[in-house]
């Protein structure tokens, strides 16, 4: 009987149980003349994206990765993810990325010049919605004036806005 539960469970896909969570992270800080960010998004997922979008063998994430990413990446997070601030659309630097400890995910870096005190702020998390029907995303503000908001962004959510 044991034997036959084994090849039972051989036979299960394993998919389903790898990957059972999808969710992205982003940390906005502002600092004196930045604002700093900083988003933590799972490598299969955006392999999984790309690839439907054609984007085959890109390698996220390896010594073979595909020297179009990091432009692919960029392209897809400002299109992806909005910041209004003093109701103007920020328009950011990509600083980089990195893989995180456990190979799993990426950590990407931007900054967004600061032009003056900041008055409004509003943002919008779409990473993933549109190809993952369970994505969520988290996104933890903290603003100058100690102003801090933890955000949760789903497929159906709107722009928030903190201030």
């Amino acid at each position: 009987m044991k034997a036959f539960l084994f090849s039972l469970c051989l036979c299960l896909p394993f998919e389903s149980s790898l990957h059972e969570y999808f969710f992205s992270h982003t940390d906005i800080i502002e600092k004196e003349t930045t604002f700093e960010i900083s988003c933590n998004i799972f490598i299969d997922d955006l392999e999984n994206m790309f690839e439907a979008d054609g984007f085959k063998a890109l390698n996220l994430g390896t010594t073979k990765e595909d020297p179009r990413v990091d432009s692919l990446l960029n392209k897809y997070v400002k299109d992806k993810l909005k910041l209004n601030i003093n109701k103007q659309v920020a328009s950011w630097d990509w600083i980089g990325k990195e893989v995180s400890e456990d190979l799993m995910s990426f950590w990407i870096y931007l900054e967004v010049p600061k032009k003056g005190k900041t008055n409004t702020f509003s943002i919008d998390n779409k990473i993933l919605t549109e190809s993952i029907a369970q994505q969520k995303n988290i996104v933890n503000v903290l603003l100058e004036d100690n102003t801090k908001r933890y955000l949760l962004f789903q497929k159906a959510s709107k722009t928030k806005i903190i201030k």
